[in-house]
Formats: C-alpha cells, structure tokens, sequence
C-alpha cells in the first residue's frame, strides 16, 4: 500500500515539472491572417472616354391598320454624359416598322432639325424637326407628336413633350390658330379618340390647353420651362398671348427659388397683334416705359426676359415665327446678357426687331443635382439650374461641386464638400464602364485631403457617388489617382473596389 502510495506521488512529481517546462518554453509566433488585396477591374481613364452604353428601349410606332400607337422594343447606345432624348427621337424617327407597325410619317423622311433639335428643361422636351415634316397632314403630324411623346416619356423623367417644325408651332389647323400644347404620354386611348379631341372645334367658352411656359432663372443666369394647364378665354391668337402674359406674371408653381416677375399684363399698353413682314409672322408686344424700372426691382435682366417671352410664345402659339417687343418708344433690335453661362457680354441682333427662338438656345438651362453638407455633418439633396445640354455631364456635375454651394441652389446655408482649390485639370479621365463610373484624379486630390478628418473625407467620397448616382444608367464609382486605386483618401475611408450610393448620411 505505502509502495502503490509513493509511485503516484513520485508520478505527480514528474508531471509538475514537465508543465512546469512547457510554460518556459517560448511559443511559436501564430501566421496573420490577410485577405487578398481588391484587384479593380476597371482601367483608369486617361480622357473621357467610354460613356457610351447598351439599353433597350420602346419605340411607340402606328399600327398597320393606323388605329393606335404599338410599342416595339429596340436596343440602343446612349451616352452616360448627355440626355438620351435626342438619340431615341433619331432612332424613332429613323425605325423602318415591323411586321405589325409602320415607320412615322408614312413615306414622309422625317429629321430632327440642324439647329437645336431637342431641348430639356425640368421634365418638358421640346422636338423641332426638320422642313420636311410640312409635309404631313396634321393628324399625321399628331400621330408623330404622340408617338414622341409616348416614347420619350417611358421613364418617367419626362412628362410633357413639344413638337416644333423648323423653330415654328405648326398647330393642328390649316389656318395655324389651333395649339396643340404639350403632348403627354398616353398609352391606352387609340389614336382617332386622341386626334378627335385635340382638333374639337375651338368654340368652347373656355378651353383647357397644356402651355410650356418658360420664366427666369436665379441670377440672371437664363431661363426654366414648367408646364401647365391653361384655360383660354378665346383661341385667338391676341387673346391666347395675354393669357400667357398673366401665367408668367403669377410666377412658376413648381420650378424652386424663382425670383418674381413684374406684372406684365399691368405694363401692357395695347392688345398683343400678329403681324406678317417679309413671309415672317410675329407677335407684336407693346409694353409701357415704367416695365425697365420693374424688371430691375425685380432682379430680372432685359434679355432673359425677352428670352422667356420669346420661347413661351413661340413654343404655344401656331405659326409664329418670332416676337416684337417695344417698350415706350424703344423697339428692342439687340440685347447683351449679363449674366448667362454662355454669350455673356456678346450683343444678340435681331434683325428687324424679330426675336426668334434661335437666338436664345444658350438661355434655356435645367437642373441638375448636387450633394453638400450641412452643418450637422449630413449630406443634402440640392437643384441648381445649368445649361440643359450639359445637365448630364458628369466632369461638369463635378465641376459645379467643386465651386461649392452657390446663392442660385434652391437650399442654402450649406458647405463645400471637395477640398478647396481642386480644379478641373485635377480629374485626368471620366468613363463609363457597365453601370460603374470610373474617376481618375490626379495626385493634388490626395495633397488636397492631407490633414481632413473622417466625416469630411466620408462627405467627400459620398457627395460624389451621390451626384453621379443621379445620371442614368449610373449605379456605382470607382476612385483612381494617377491611374491607381489608392488606399485612402485622408486615411478613413478605405477605397479599393465600387462604391454605391449611400442614403443613410443624407437628411
């Protein structure tokens, strides 16, 4: 018993040392665990480059039988960098039919116009199509507003469309006193109880007409188009153009951060008349003396209102050429904008006073959407109007980001998110490549962000992919510098791979 006693506690013994030896033995270093690093894809852009990209699309085409609109579905390339529009009226217009429709125009070869041949402002499209389309009877004419309408408006972005023929409304009637206002998307009616009702004979009391009506922009900077429902006392030309005279008075409805117009119809000193010299029809406007005084306590320029004027008149009004403007005893023959985007400082002539919508292209603008920060550290949504053909560029939406919040966005009081002092010699290339945006930036980005601390650089990135986020087709962004994907920024947001849209830092 003693023996079996004195084994185990000489077995006891020995395990104490052995355990004792394992804790003095130095461990073995444990191997890190690293995950691959993120490959892009994607090749830096060196220029702008590759916007271009695949969509299919609806084209709404006559039926065979001619009774209503089909929709055949098409493929088409459309660039990240412009409104699709103007490439889906092309193809529309050129699509030779199927085996159950027939191509627009039936034998008449339809173009857009040289000059000018789609115009955007918030959601209304403005088609002007080439001499050709004199061609067409008006209820052919109709059947291609509707049809454009159908198939400009599928998403969603656009609501109202204006047709025009060589900068002129052609109206519905022979004699070119009936409008035809905005068309609007309309998918279930068949054409003949369209055409029916758009060319119902003008002697209703009052008749209900949708009117692009174009106002000044903030600033000085040009003109926006809202549209709306009208009702006209009397379709008279006359009557018809005061009635547009007080919509512009009232002011916009739905366009944000207007500035207010004079009273038009208070400085209006004779009935508006149509007058025809040299095969031109226009519409003479007669204002009193006192309505320069009221433009400028209103903020608003000579020239962007005779663009509004002008582009209002000759979108809704049949078989107008152009307009006339007198005030007192000044007939206006020339104009210099102030502060337009484009032209400003460069004397506009009108020869023979006529003011066509022509000599305006550079006033229409739309708007685009911007990112900047409040001050609780929160990104927010801003509109601010620029030049409509360039609404969709991305190197310009960085380009307004980089100038910062300015006094004409429809919310103020709010922050620069890009470092100060980036340039747009700074963003080297733009492309796009499936539904990814890519970004290369040169190196002074990075010089830029040195010392920005974590909010400011998540606001930064952020700002970005949301702006971007807002053109079609766009779902993500991908960051270069110098033709790398760098680590970081300012060293907190981790930049290898796509970002999408964040929402959550939005209020």
């Amino acid at each position: 018993m003693k023996n079996r006693l004195l084994m185990r506690m000489i077995c006891l013994l020995c395990m104490c040392f052995m355990l004792c030896g394992c804790a003095a033995k130095p461990s073995a270093p444990i191997a890190g665990v690293t995950l691959p690093p993120v490959e892009s894809k994607w090749t830096a852009p060196e220029n702008d480059v590759n916007l271009d990209y695949s969509k299919v699309v609806m084209l709404y085409l006559p039926s065979l039988d001619g009774t209503r609109l089909v929709a055949v579905p098409a493929s088409i390339q459309l660039s990240a960098a412009r409104h699709h529009a103007e490439s889906l009226c092309n193809l529309l217009l050129s699509f030779p039919g199927t085996d159950t429709t027939v191509s627009l125009g039936e034998g008449v070869l339809l173009r857009l116009s040289e000059t000018d041949p789609v115009e955007i402002s918030g959601n209304v499209a403005t088609v002007n199509l080439s001499a050709s389309a004199l061609r067409l009877s008006h209820e052919q004419l109709f059947t291609v507003g509707q049809a454009l309408a159908n198939t400009l408006c599928q998403f969603g972005d656009l609501q109202y469309v204006n047709v025009l023929i060589a900068g002129v409304q052609p109206g519905l009637d022979i004699a070119a006193t009936l409008p035809a206002g905005c068309f609007q998307a309309n998918t279930r009616e068949d054409l003949s109880t369209l055409w029916a009702r758009a060319s119902a004979p003008k002697t209703a009391a009052r008749r209900a007409l949708t009117a692009a009506l174009y106002y000044p922009a903030p600033a000085g900077k040009g003109i926006l188009c809202e549209a709306r429902t009208l009702s006209f006392e009397e379709i008279s030309i006359p009557s018809m153009a005061e009635t547009l005279l007080k919509a512009i008075s009232a002011g916009a409805e739905s366009l944000p951060n207007m500035p207010g117009c004079p009273d038009l119809m208070a400085y209006s000193v004779r009935i508006p008349e149509m007058t025809e010299t040299g095969g031109k029809r226009r519409l003479v406007l007669y204002f009193d003396n006192d309505l320069n005084a009221a433009l400028l306590e209103s903020g608003v320029t000579r020239s962007v209102m005779m663009a509004a004027l002008t582009c209002t008149m000759t979108t809704f009004l049949p078989g107008l050429d152009g307009i006339e403007v007198h005030i007192g005893n000044e007939h206006i023959q020339s104009l210099s904008p102030s502060g337009t985007y484009t032209g400003a400082g460069e004397t506009i002539a009108f020869p023979d006073g006529l003011m066509q919508r022509k000599h305006f292209g550079g006033f229409l603008l739309t708007h685009c959407t911007l990112y900047f920060a409040n001050e609780q550290g929160k990104l927010v949504s801003v509109s601010r109007p620029v030049p409509f053909y360039s609404a969709c560029n991305p190197r310009m939406l960085l380009g307004q980001m980089m100038l910062g919040p300015q006094p004409i966005d429809h919310v103020t009081g709010l922050k620069g998110v890009l470092p100060q002092g980036l340039r747009d010699a700074d963003l080297l290339g733009v492309s796009f490549q499936g539904d990814t945006m890519i970004l290369n930036f040169s190196s002074r980005l990075q010089e830029l962000c040195q010392g920005m601390d974590s909010g400011a650089e998540s606001r930064m990135v952020y700002a970005m992919v949301n702006t971007l986020a807002e053109l079609p087709g766009v779902k993500k962004v991908c960051f270069y510098i110098m033709g790398r994907q760098p680590e970081t920024f300012a060293g907190s947001i981790f930049l290898p791979g796509e970002f999408m849209p964040n929402l959550n830092i939005v209020e």
